[in-house]
């Protein structure tokens, strides 16, 4: 009789950790169709050894987990993604901690509406308040970012020592750019994606080079008129002599978009 007990225990528990098991991994990684986005919750010690590679075909982004829950960009468009968990063991090794195959499908814009990690925002930040408060009254895509693309390059200067001290795996914040009044090309081109997307208007952050500056650069393509065009504050916002602010796309090289 206790043979039974301590069997059909036995089986409880195993049965009960494997449901929890199941469950903790389905909560891990959590895929949101609408917005195409992946949000991923992990507990870690320190977050500077967890690394998050998305992957879809032959391209790879990487990522840094600053914390708890962050959310990523399915930017790649429709298909089978592979999301996987690193965490470093030694040097520049790295272990398989999880890893997941998700399936997209959704239109092509709605990931450049969305927030995710390096264009983070929601509508109570002072980013939005102030993008509704620029737009109030305004009916079309073209009014509204011309008064938002008009106070970027206004109001925010380069910051030259940021930009000579910038660390690996810098995230921007765009409150603090609008405090500071002071940013990088980085800063930029993500404080003008967060008020354009929370005007609605698809708008992205591409990182790569261009032949008008000779060092890593990031920049903006806004979905205008039925097309993406090319936007570079950084670059305006130290212009004296401004004829568009939609740039020529053959001038710009792109290698990562989010």
């Amino acid at each position: 009789m206790k043979k039974l007990v301590l069997t059909l225990m036995l089986v409880v528990l195993v049965a009960t950790m494997l449901v929890t098991t199941s469950y903790a991994n389905s909560q891990l990684i959590k895929v949101n169709t609408n917005d195409s986005t992946v949000a991923v919750n992990y507990n870690a010690t320190d977050y500077s050894k967890v690394k998050v590679a998305i992957t879809k075909e032959s391209n790879t982004y990487y990522y840094d987990l600053t914390s708890e829950h962050e959310v990523y960009p399915l930017q790649m468009g429709n298909g089978v993604y592979s999301i996987n968990l690193y965490k470093n063991v030694s040097g520049n090794k790295y272990k398989s901690v999880y890893s997941k195959k998700i399936s997209l499908k959704t239109s092509e814009e709605s990931v450049f509406l969305s927030s995710s990690q390096n264009v983070s925002w929601d509508e109570e930040s002072a980013t939005v308040t102030l993008a509704n408060e620029l737009t109030e009254g305004l009916e079309t895509d073209e009014e509204k970012f011309q008064v938002i693309y008009d106070y970027v390059i206004n109001n925010v200067r380069y910051d030259y020592r940021k930009a000579y001290t910038v660390q690996a795996g810098y995230i921007p914040s765009p409150d603090n750019t609008l405090v500071d009044g002071t940013g990088i090309c980085y800063d930029y081109s993500s404080l003008l994606a967060v008020m354009l997307r929370s005007q609605d208007i698809p708008t992205k952050l591409v990182k790569g080079y261009s032949t008008k500056i000779s060092v890593y650069h990031a920049w903006n393509e806004v979905f205008i008129n039925g097309q993406w065009s090319t936007v570079d504050t950084t670059i305006d916002a130290s212009s004296f002599e401004l004829t568009s602010a939609f740039k020529a796309a053959s001038d710009y090289d792109a290698e990562k978009i989010y």
